[in-house]
């Protein structure tokens, strides 16, 4: 098995009131801050669960090989990806819990440290994707060239609000390129497991479809224990599932964030609340179907 590694990477952005800093709403900034790190846990656990589960599908694949290479012990998504989704979101929260101190109308100074310690962690942030993109040897890895160059945007962006001491302009200059990578990390989730190239489509094919073949073909042997073969199958059925919604989920919640993000730079704080509510209930889902795949798994 060597199923394609789609990199979950994301670009996170600057949530800002394009119609004047004195109108941000704290609380709408705090509870956008406090579900950007939800979701970052979230993220974390729905992707070193399917790493996780390719690497031991790549064990039992090569038990049955007659020698070992380390070619054919494959993890999707790498390490390497996953701490890339982790440093994005790390800027993220960094941004989230400084915004206040951005846009605040009567402390420019803090406004101008904030703004230069998020530039600097943007650009770093850029040139470590831009560094992976380069190093990587994996001919299947994601370019993260794109989220490279959008990171450096933001960047720019967040330095050009401190030289006007405004926030309008960064909202402006990011709301768009933020969406747009964040509906592109849903993209590479996938929306189902069926239709397209996704992550979600290459843990169905790759180890779950695999797995229940090998239990199609025992059930099919003479004498083969079918009651017990039958408890697996759908034992088998329920953990691809589960997995396949929990990465539903974490889609789902990058997309609200998206939402509420442009909320927060258009100034709409009922529409911020009502996507952050939609990011917590969908935090709480994939982490009841997290436990429950995480109980099966150890069966």
């Amino acid at each position: 098995m060597n199923p394609k590694n789609y990199t979950c990477g994301i670009v996170l952005g600057l949530a800002l009131i394009a119609c004047g800093c004195k109108t941000i709403d704290p609380s709408s900034v705090k509870n956008f801050a406090t579900s950007v790190s939800a979701v970052k846990t979230q993220a974390d656990q729905a992707l070193n669960a399917a790493s996780a589960l390719t690497l031991n599908e790549s064990v039992g694949f090569e038990a049955q090989q007659p020698s070992l290479q380390e070619a054919d012990f494959v993890e999707t998504p790498t390490a390497d990806t996953i701490a890339q989704w982790d440093n994005a979101l790390t800027s993220m929260e960094s941004y989230a819990n400084n915004l206040s101190a951005i846009i605040s109308p009567t402390a420019v100074n803090n406004f101008d440290v904030a703004a230069t310690n998020l530039f600097n962690q943007f650009n770093q942030t850029a040139q470590g994707l831009k560094s992976a993109s380069k190093s990587t040897t994996n001919p299947n890895a994601h370019d993260f060239a794109l989220l490279s160059t959008a990171f450096t945007e933001i960047a720019g962006a967040i330095i050009s609000a401190k030289e006007q001491a405004t926030a309008v302009k960064v909202a402006t200059a990011t709301d768009t390129t933020v969406s747009n990578v964040c509906h592109v990390l849903a993209d590479e989730i996938g929306a189902d497991s069926v239709s397209v190239p996704c992550l979600r489509k290459t843990l169905v094919e790759s180890v779950w479809k695999n797995d229940l073949g090998k239990l199609e073909a025992s059930f099919k042997t003479p004498g083969a224990d079918k009651p017990a073969i039958s408890q697996q199958y759908a034992d088998l059925i329920a953990k691809r599932d589960a997995e396949d919604q929990i990465l539903a989920s974490l889609r789902q919640s990058l997309l609200h964030l998206a939402n509420a993000h442009h909320s927060l730079a258009q100034g709409q704080f009922g529409s911020i609340q009502a996507d952050l509510n939609v990011v917590a209930s969908e935090i709480q889902h994939a982490q009841t179907l997290y436990n429950e795949f995480s109980r099966t798994t150890k069966k």
